[in-house]
């Protein structure tokens, strides 16, 4: 609830939750779509989701990645986004892994790049429900992981 009010002003709706498994743009299939969800034993703690070949066939997109409040700056996001680029690691063809963060969010731009994002230069107008501009952020995918 907590991202919803910060990025779009309003809490999460029963839609939220229904588009998280199913919503893909326009050219795509829920097969290009991988929603990810991230457990402690059996408790639910956080979800992502990443949409394959996003903008170029070349490039995968971190759609969300959120945790429950309790379980935010333990390490547990660092290791969802080494699950994520391990996930993308196996798709032929994908070199670059990008992130959308509205700019309200700050505390995700500062993780964002701790993680190795960088910033693309682009910042794309606030649009549709979110409340402010969206800066745009990519991290290569090492085919080689002596190279990181």
């Amino acid at each position: 609830t907590d991202y919803h009010l910060l990025v779009e002003g309003a809490p999460p709706t029963d839609a939220h939750v229904d588009d998280f498994f199913t919503a893909v743009p326009d050219g795509y299939t829920t097969e290009d779509l991988f929603p990810l969800g991230f457990r402690v034993d059996d408790k639910l703690i956080g979800v992502a989701s990443v949409l394959r070949r996003w903008n170029a066939p070349d490039k995968a997109i971190i759609g969300l990645l959120v945790f429950d409040p309790q379980w935010r700056g333990c390490g547990v996001g660092r290791t969802a986004v080494r699950h994520i680029e391990a996930l993308a690691h196996t798709w032929p063809g994908i070199d670059q892994l990008r992130i959308a963060v509205v700019c309200t969010n700050r505390d995700a731009l500062v993780f964002w790049r701790k993680v190795d994002f960088t910033e693309t230069g682009e910042i794309k107008p606030k649009y549709g429900p979110f409340i402010d501009d969206i800066v745009i952020l990519e991290k290569p995918i090492y085919r080689n992981w002596e190279m990181k």
